[in-house]
């Protein structure tokens, strides 16, 4: 799948986007809370997609949030401007020029970096967002929970795993840089643990790994997938994985 059709899908997907109304707006303004907003500066996220990477960046004003992404992949620029910030839940919830709703919660802030989930509003607009509870811990929707940096500091998600695992079937050695599955040996693409998804390549075939944990004590579950279809591999979502098969470490 060229770089063209994927950014026609991601084009597709906004086009039906809900976009809100100044009217939606003011029918929930009620519900809207006004706490200050806590947060001040520029993070970022940098990850692999499609073997290029990405950068997701966000900066915090006490009105609204500036976000840009860059990459060969996707790029994307625009601001949302707050309507609502509950200090207790951690929960934010703005709009962009075209009036598309997101939500944003924040948890775990240290003088390096900031843990931050977000969903885009994209069928029920502003009452979507006010309903919208804080997700899981271990929630891989909407690319899961990502950890930014602070302006100045980098970071890169590594899988906590190491060691052999094996089956009646076939063994697994994982490594954040290499896995290998029976025969063959994988390198690394990309690990995104906010969606628990490692993905690598051995001569045009390509691994996906989805992690159901990432902390298991003596055995693991996991969805192995190979494809010479990088894009059918990294379209699969944690949520439609059915076939998990459990390892035991050796």
């Amino acid at each position: 799948m060229s770089r063209f059709f994927l950014l026609l899908l991601v084009f597709l997907g906004a086009a039906c986007t809900h976009r809100n109304s100044p009217e939606e707006t003011a029918q929930y303004r009620d519900q809207f809370t006004a706490d200050p907003f806590p947060h001040t500066g520029t993070y970022h996220w940098t990850f692999q997609l499609m073997g290029s990477p990405q950068e997701s960046i966000h900066t915090f004003y006490a009105d609204s949030i500036g976000y840009r992404m860059t990459g060969q992949v996707y790029a994307t620029d625009y601001t949302m401007q707050r309507l609502s910030y509950d200090q207790q839940a951690a929960k934010w919830i703005g709009e962009d020029g075209e009036g598309v709703v997101y939500v944003l919660f924040f948890k775990e802030k240290t003088d390096s970096s900031l843990t931050i989930y977000k969903h885009k509003c994209k069928s029920g607009g502003l009452a979507e967002a006010l309903a919208f509870a804080r997700p899981r811990a271990d929630e891989t929707a909407d690319h899961g929970w990502n950890v930014y940096s602070r302006e100045g500091y980098t970071r890169e998600d590594q899988l906590p795993l190491v060691g052999n695992f094996s089956n009646a079937h076939r063994r697994l050695q994982l490594s954040d840089s290499l896995v290998r599955l029976g025969e063959r040996q994988y390198e690394k693409m990309s690990f995104h643990a906010g969606e628990r998804r490692w993905v690598g390549q051995d001569a045009g075939e390509y691994l996906q790994v989805f992690f159901e944990r990432l902390d298991p004590p003596d055995s693991l579950r996991v969805a192995v997938q190979t494809s010479a279809d990088l894009m059918a591999l990294y379209q699969t979502k944690y949520q439609a994985i059915e076939n998990w098969e459990r390892y035991g470490r050796d």
